[in-house]
């Protein structure tokens, strides 16, 4: 290249790498801001719903349902890597404007993952009676299992045919959209929960109220896909060769990482049920709620490093601009989801006993103590979060296997141990183990990461780590009181001190993290867009200008 040209080719790469920048960062404050709100909602119906549902069916008829959603994960793998897959490559197929390669890979997926669907649905309904028998399903409620579970999971693995366009949307940074058909969907379910348990339908009513979430959402996220992507179109003639094999050859990596995600967030739960009994089940997944709730607001973030980091790689900058702008999203993105889930779990950790007592009218065996380190545990594995999403974005999909085969090797050493150690299988000694198994793993994938990007742990600890720490040392603080003010009175009484507590836990890390953790950029970010989130919401409802045209 020339002297006189070579500026020229700079400049380029420069402009380049500010477009694409400004593009990923508008996409990311748009789709964080509105898919956080949007799980935030959703954590609440979550949390109205089981104490509704426990006092009405019982524990044992929950614990069933609980069961439903461990089968529903476990069939839900066989397409999970399809849906990487999916945002991956829309994200870097239409940041090069190949729309016909997006459409050949959406129509094969589609149309494979129906006869997929269509084959594990029928295996399902063969060997359903011996799963729900080793479950040790009640024999009163073993009918109505059956159904829910047939209901349940026919819903289910329809979503995840159609899957196709919620992930085409997401992949096109229209994340944001796709969370508000997500809202009319868990209302709805959440209207029906308290109609029809209400009225003594059961297990039954429970999975009627699934099966009209999936309809809505299925049928508005098609409809939605079509409008706002004039590219898509879906045909069995686009099904092609080449399609299949990303599908197979990407997918399948993401497909067994899936594979063993969900193996290792449900093995305490799989194994309760013959171990110890049906009850455990429901114990660990009332102790787990709260904390896996707090995941729906971390993962927003997570959600969106995918695409983004996808569209930075199929995008026009070099891979040295590339690299570095990678490596920024990485940082930045860790701190901030951080941030998110330890704001959250330190709270769950430290008024773990009270906040049972307000929400289910008393504590269950261990529980308090199940849902401490169950909330430690999700904050620590949160931090994985940021790598394994962007090393998929980049085309590095085994590397989080340095998280799961050490996260399998220490759960089948420390579930045994438990049982050594204590005497006994209990509830208590399994979560125990499963947390220790992650919070190593999930340290060990982070050193991994952290080598492959190139940042120095040092750095690491100064940026992504030691914000999350803040909210601890104010969460104990807060907690101590809080305890000591809900062992004596009533839920109601308990409920009045927790609320309080949160709130003024909520206002003091907002304080902090305001003044003392941002810097002056990072205050003057966040502002602003908090005026533009307030100002679209009020401008939607009539009470000011939207500021949607800013986005």
């Amino acid at each position: 290249m020339s002297a006189s040209l070579q500026p020229r080719a700079e400049e380029h790469d420069a402009s380049d790498r500010a477009e694409q920048i400004a593009v990923v960062r508008g996409a990311l404050a748009r789709n964080i801001s509105r898919d956080a709100a949007a799980r935030v909602g959703y954590l609440l119906t979550r949390i109205l719903i089981p104490s509704f549902v426990l006092a009405r069916i019982g524990l044992s008829a929950y614990s069933v349902w609980s069961a439903i959603f461990i089968m529903v994960s476990y069939v839900g793998v066989t397409t999970m890597g399809l849906s990487v897959v999916y945002v991956k490559y829309t994200a870097e197929f239409t940041a090069r404007g190949e729309a016909d390669k997006a459409n050949s890979l959406l129509s094969t997926g589609l149309f494979s993952m129906a006869a997929v669907c269509g084959a594990c649905f029928v295996l399902l309904v063969l060997e359903l009676h011996p799963v729900l028998v080793w479950l040790r399903v009640p024999a009163h409620i073993f009918a109505q299992a059956q159904t829910a579970v047939m209901l349940v999971i026919g819903a289910f693995l329809c979503d995840m045919v159609f899957s196709v366009f919620p992930r085409a949307l997401a992949g096109s940074h229209k994340i944001a959209e796709t969370q508000g058909i997500w809202v009319i969907s868990y209302v709805s379910e959440m209207v029906l929960i308290f109609y029809l348990v209400g009225t003594g339908h059961g297990l039954i009513g429970l999975a009627e109220a699934f099966v009209v979430r999936e309809v809505l959402s299925i049928g508005l996220n098609g409809l939605l896909a079509f409008r706002m992507l004039p590219w898509l179109r879906i045909s069995p003639r686009r099904i092609s060769f080449d399609s299949l094999r990303t599908l197979a050859g990407f997918g399948s990596v993401v497909q067994l990482s899936s594979f063993f995600c969900i193996a290792l967030n449900t093995i305490e739960r799989v194994i309760a049920a013959p171990l110890i009994g049906l009850s455990a089940v429901g114990i660990l997944d009332l102790s787990d709620k709260w904390p896996t709730m707090s995941s729906m607001i971390a993962d927003a973030f997570a959600a969106s490093f995918l695409p983004a980091a996808s569209y930075l790689k199929g995008g026009r900058t070099e891979k040295r601009t590339g690299d570095a702008t990678v490596v920024q999203l990485y940082l930045r993105g860790g701190r901030y989801m951080n941030l998110a889930s330890s704001s959250i779990c330190a709270l769950l950790a430290t008024i773990s006993g009270p906040l049972l007592m307000a929400w289910l009218g008393g504590a269950f065996p261990a529980s308090a103590y199940l849902m401490t380190i169950f909330a430690v545990q999700q904050n620590i594995h949160h931090m994985t979060g940021p790598g394994t999403s962007i090393l998929k974005g980049i085309g590095r999909p085994r590397d989080e296997w340095y998280y799961l085969i050490p996260n399998i090797l220490m759960a089948l050493v420390a579930i045994p141990l438990s049982r050594l150690v204590l005497g006994h299988w209990s509830a208590a000694g399994l979560g125990s183990a499963v947390v220790i198994a992650t919070v190593s793993s999930a340290l060990f994938f982070v050193v991994h990461a952290n080598r492959i990007l190139g940042v120095s742990w040092r750095r690491y600890l100064k940026i992504v780590v030691a914000p999350g720490l803040v909210p601890y040392l104010i969460g104990i603080l807060v907690g101590i009181p809080v305890w000591k003010f809900t062992q004596q009175g009533s839920r109601w009484h308990a409920l009045v001190i927790v609320a309080a507590g949160g709130l003024v836990y909520a206002l003091t890390l907002a304080l902090a993290i305001d003044r003392a953790v941002f810097d002056a950029e990072e205050r003057h970010w966040f502002h602003g867009l908090v005026r533009r989130e307030l100002a679209r919401v009020t401008g939607t409802i009539g009470f000011g200008e939207s500021d949607e045209s800013t986005h």
